[in-house]
């Protein structure tokens, strides 16, 4: 019984170290390492700033984006990344690091899109279902979302700091060793196949 129990174990074990090695990469420059903003896209305006910082995560550079403007949204993003790589119903992990600085009705979201190649969406999610809960301390986040119906135009992470309509609501925000990672669906079924071994097993 228990060489049994070890087998079935060493086996889930294998499972979930081949589905990891399946993973792809997706983000370009995620931490800022090449020390410029290469595959970062940039959406700032009026007051707003985006750039490098060595007040870093790990590393020696992150990602800053300032936003003064009351009323107004600051957003970056790794914009359309994976494609001819993520198919629809990949499944998607997304982990990052970010902290923030905030006035009265400062908040940041990230936000994950499904895109088409002709532009628009096949899905979008707001990771969390609510603004994140940063602090001016690093902290790491970590999301797993599905590839949406067309994926054609890739998938794009999204950073948006928005400020309240008054005076005084402002943020800054920082962001640092951002992954966008899918995992295949044949890895994924790959996985669950495993686990109703495993289920299989117990039962016997």
């Amino acid at each position: 019984m228990k060489n049994a129990q070890f087998i079935v174990s060493a086996i889930a074990c294998a499972a979930v170290a081949g589905t990891a090695a399946a993973q792809v990469e997706l983000a370009v420059n995620g931490d800022f390492e090449t020390g410029d903003l290469t595959g970062w896209s940039d959406f700032s305006s009026g007051l707003q700033s985006f750039g490098l910082t060595n007040d870093v995560n790990s590393g020696n550079f992150a990602g800053q984006f300032v936003n003064p403007d009351a009323g107004t949204a600051g957003t970056i993003k790794q914009a359309n990344v994976g494609v001819g790589q993520v198919a629809s119903g990949d499944l998607v992990t997304i982990s990052f690091a970010a902290k923030a600085n905030a006035g009265p009705g400062g908040v940041l979201f990230a936000e994950f899109f499904s895109e088409l190649s002709g532009g628009g969406t096949s899905s979008a999610e707001l990771l969390g279902g609510a603004p994140l809960a940063v602090t001016s301390d690093w902290q790491t986040f970590n999301f797993t979302a599905v590839a949406g119906p067309d994926v054609s135009g890739g998938v794009t992470l999204q950073f948006n700091g928005a400020t309240g309509a008054f005076a005084g609501s402002t943020i800054e925000y920082f962001v640092d060793d951002v992954s966008i990672q899918i995992v295949p669906t044949p890895a994924v079924a790959s996985l669950l196949g495993m686990g109703g071994l495993v289920a299989m097993r117990r039962r016997r």
